[in-house]
């Protein structure tokens, strides 16, 4: 009856299901109901084995003590004939390898469907040819298979040992406080000891009281197997030893021979399967949805030079438009990039600012806005480091000036020399904020310039660090060329600027505005008196203290405004230049046109190798 429900057909098929699965799925994370045979080494789980399938395992090729045996026992009807079947990717040598032989015995008279997965004996001497950790390997192995909470974990072990002393029971305990999880084939039972009967049913010394119980197996001898006994006879044998030897008398029969293991087994199997299938299913469906998700982002595969090359093109427009988007100010979702500090592929460190010194403007990509600050912060850098021309300190400057200058032309019309020296020393000031404003664009360009093209090929593809490294260097040699040629012309602008010249209507409308209230001021003072007027009044910024204004400070003063119109004149102009020219360089002849550098950066031989599919993602 019980062997009948074991071998009914729905039964087989979960099980075939899952030993399809956790062959498939030997890589992946996902934990099988497996049941797993330990033990020390020499202990008998071989011949445990060979009762419990009716086939004699390889002994001499040492073949089945360092890997994993998944061992498949099949029934089938008694019209068909017997076989096995067996793969295996173990190699030839003799230290551990995690990777199965699977061993599959088609037999009529296998009592039901069982699946075991025997472990490498236990073993602390290595051979000769064997690693010298293999009692370190085993272990490894060996608590990979039993950690997960859906393995049942089989002991053998030899009746006449402590049941609580064995190392595979101690492994177990780690992961199964409770010996819940674990039961014992007690093996070599014509060598029990006194007492053997109350130790398999967790009574007395040297038992153990597991919740999945003992059995205890007949091995065959040495001159049985050399003898070729049949296994068949085998089982009569072991019934006949059990019911010859009075220790075994009062022992239940569920506690004696292959047999009654091979039920228990099988009934904890399926119970095992039924119970943990539901959950694997939905872990399984969540894997898979995952692996789909994660094989969609994955790159297109690389095969040929003209697939490399279609790839790469796409890639490289990509990159363009991206640029040209930031650039004229499109910042739309279609394209955003997830910003993130950049991990430079260049090992000239000298080429990039750390990136403790970087503010968080340094990685913000709306590269229109933040050239436009950087213009701004400029103008009002050169604004700054204008002298304070009403000041009384630079009145005074002016007036010693005039008197030095005295006798080289008429009081009231100061000598064209003062302005040049007063602007020599205003002139000095000009390198400072251009050069900063140059700093701060290239700065902010390279990093922005590597971050997007970090993300465009990190989004596509899973390509080799020269790839990156080489287009790395392109663009920092691009913005290091362009640094050089904008310096020179803004050098030139500097140098064309130490002539004091202009056209601009600005200058003198500045000055016409200060005679104008100057003069509205006169008018108020011969009205009112100089009680009701103020002493000051300020126009464009410039302040004038009007009292009592002698012929030398109405000079002076004239020189001042002269020097601040002047110098806003040149601010304006400087600012225009040095943002035009920095326009120019590093976005029309540099940022807008990298595509073309890198699209060159290649031959296809080498972009073929660089591109192709990485093993790994094959494996995927």
């Amino acid at each position: 009856m019980l062997t009948n429900e074991l071998n009914a057909p729905e039964s087989r098929r979960l099980l075939k299901v899952i030993d399809d699965m956790r062959e498939i799925l030997h890589y992946e994370k996902i934990s099988l109901p497996h049941i797993v045979v330990v033990g020390d080494q020499s202990v008998g789980k071989s011949s445990v084995l060979e009762a419990l399938s009716g086939v004699q395992l390889p002994r001499a090729q040492n073949i089945c003590t360092r890997c994993p045996l998944e061992l498949r026992m099949k029934n089938i009807p008694s019209t068909e004939p017997e076989y096995a079947t067996i793969r295996c990717e173990a190699g030839a040598n003799l230290n551990v390898s995690s990777k199965p032989i699977y061993l599959t015995v088609y037999k009529k008279d296998i009592q039901a469907d069982l699946t075991l997965i025997d472990l490498p004996g236990i073993t602390r001497n290595a051979l000769v040819g064997q690693s010298k950790t293999i009692y370190k390997d085993i272990v490894q192995l060996i608590d990979h298979y039993i950690k997960p909470q859906t393995a049942i974990v089989l002991h053998v072990i030899p009746s006449s040992v402590d049941f609580t002393t064995s190392e595979s029971i101690q492994l177990a305990k780690n992961t199964d406080p409770n010996c819940e999880r674990q039961l014992i084939a007690v093996s070599k039972i014509d060598k029990f000891d006194k007492g053997i009967g109350e130790k398999l049913q967790g009574i007395g010394p040297g038992s153990m009281a597991l919740k999945l119980g003992c059995v205890a197996v007949l091995n065959r001898t040495q001159e049985e197997i050399d003898q070729n006994i049949p296994f068949d006879e085998m089982r009569r044998r072991e019934q006949q030893f059990f019911r010859s030897h009075k220790a075994f008398e009062d022992v239940p029969e569920r506690y004696l021979g292959s047999g009654q293991l091979v039920k228990r087994l099988a009934l904890i199997q399926q119970e095992r399967i039924r119970s943990t299938l539901p959950s694997i299913i939905d872990e399984l469906k969540k894997e898979i949805k995952s692996k789909k998700s994660e094989l969609k982002q994955m790159p297109q595969q690389v095969t040929s030079e003209m697939d490399c090359w279609a790839l790469y093109t796409d890639l490289i427009k990509k990159y363009r438009e991206i640029i040209n988007a930031r650039v004229h100010g499109v910042y739309d979702n279609e394209i955003q990039l997830k910003i993130e500090a950049p991990v430079f592929a260049t090992t000239d460190l000298s080429r990039t600012a750390t990136l403790t010194q970087m503010s968080n403007d340094q990685f913000d990509e709306r590269i229109a806005f933040q050239l436009y600050s950087r213009h701004k912060e400029c103008r009002e850098k050169l604004h700054n480091s204008f002298t304070h021309f009403s000041s009384s300190g630079y009145q005074k400057l002016v007036l010693k000036l005039l008197e030095e200058n005295a006798g080289v032309a008429l009081p009231n019309f100061p000598s064209f020399s003062i302005i040049e020296r007063l602007y020599r020393a205003e002139q000095s000031k000009f390198r400072k904020p251009c050069e900063d404003l140059i700093q701060s664009c290239i700065e902010h360009l390279k990093v922005i310039l590597i971050i997007i093209l970090n993300q465009v090929f990190a989004e596509e593809t899973s390509y080799k660090y020269q790839i990156i490294h080489r287009l790395t260097d392109i663009i920092l040699r691009a913005i290091d060329e362009s640094e050089e040629r904008c310096s020179n012309d803004i050098k030139k602008m500097l140098e064309i600027e130490e002539r004091v010249f202009t056209l601009d209507p600005y200058y003198m409308d500045t000055v016409n505005k200060i005679k104008k209230k100057w003069q509205e001021y006169h008018d108020s003072v011969k009205l009112n008196g100089n009680t009701k007027v103020p002493s000051t009044f300020t126009i464009n910024d410039f302040v004038i203290n009007v009292s009592g204004l002698s012929n030398e400070h109405q000079a002076a003063l004239d020189v001042q405004i002269a020097m601040s119109a002047y110098c806003r004149v040149v601010e304006r102009r400087i600012v225009d230049q040095v943002s035009q020219l920095c326009y120019y360089w590093f976005i029309n002849r540099c940022a807008l046109v990298l595509d073309s550098k890198l699209s060159s950066a290649f031959i296809s031989a080498i972009l073929f190798e660089w591109m192709r599919e990485p093993f790994d993602q094959q494996q995927k």
